[in-house]
């Protein structure tokens, strides 16, 4: 596959806004002795204006042609450290931390990209992103807001989620047929709910978005053998099984799945 070709598998738009770009590297948190990541630097737009802050910058590139331009054109910056790989087979622990991420996120693996950035978030100190504004929504939002779902709470419950700003298909090259969204995660020190056992509970979110036009008491249903026991939960959770998963907040979801959890109820099958 051509290196064009892979662009177009990821689903890569170049940003070409040096006014974005600055504004992106302004809110990240780039400065004087800072560290940051850049995953998929394509062309450098948003690698100038990092370096122009004083910042370090490991950018993370798996395209041969654009990996062999930014060496032309930025490589000799002492600050910039060029690395050719997947970042998602990237080891995060190798670098100095705390570290700072910046980027311009291929639309096709940037849900992937960000689990995989929140498994390393002991190390980082924020993630300013950019992606489709779709799923900008949906990393955001919050219980009752459209794109409420699973995904958001997986990245509440790790970060908090800061929505900044909008970003135009004319910001582009190739134009993209969807706005963008620069988003800002910063890794919670502690989560905003206790839960007893996290992949419990997020299998217990996973479930209860299933079936989006269901109620929670449907789609648990058909995972949970013991009814009774399980309209006990929702009764000790107060939580209204009549009630539909969108409409659930994190607190909801963390106080029903400690009674699921405390072996009043059978383990999904």
């Amino acid at each position: 596959m051509t290196g064009q070709g892979k662009r177009k598998k990821l689903g890569q738009h170049f940003l070409v806004d040096t006014a974005i770009a600055h504004q992106i590297a302004e809110a990240s948190g780039a400065a004087p002795g800072a560290e940051m990541v850049e995953i998929g630097p394509g062309k450098g737009a948003l690698t100038g204006p990092l370096l122009e802050t004083g910042a370090s910058v490991t950018a993370l590139e798996l395209d041969q042609a654009l990996f062999d331009h930014l060496s032309h054109t930025l490589g000799r910056n002492p600050r910039l450290k060029l690395v050719r790989v997947n970042a998602l087979r990237f080891d995060f622990d190798s670098l100095p931390a705390p570290f700072r991420v910046a980027s311009n996120l291929p639309y096709s693996v940037a849900v992937t990209i960000i689990k995989k950035l929140i498994s390393h978030k002991a190390r980082i100190a924020a993630m300013t992103l950019m992606t489709q504004a779709e799923v900008a929504q949906r990393l955001c939002a919050q219980a009752g807001e459209d794109g409420y779902g699973s995904l958001s709470v997986f990245v509440g419950y790790h970060c908090t989620a800061e929505l900044l700003f909008t970003v135009p298909p004319s910001a582009f090259r190739p134009r993209p047929k969807v706005e963008s969204a620069v988003i800002r995660l910063t890794p919670r020190l502690k989560p905003p709910v206790e839960v007893d056992d996290e992949e419990a509970f997020f299998g217990l979110v996973q479930t209860a978005f299933a079936h989006r036009r269901k109620t929670i008491k449907n789609n648990l249903a058909k995972v949970w053998e013991d009814k009774a026991a399980l309209a006990q939960a929702f009764d000790s959770a107060g939580v209204e099984p009549s009630t539909r998963a969108e409409e659930m907040t994190m607190k909801q979801f963390a106080a029903l799945s400690r009674f699921l959890g405390a072996g009043n109820i059978r383990s999904p099958k």
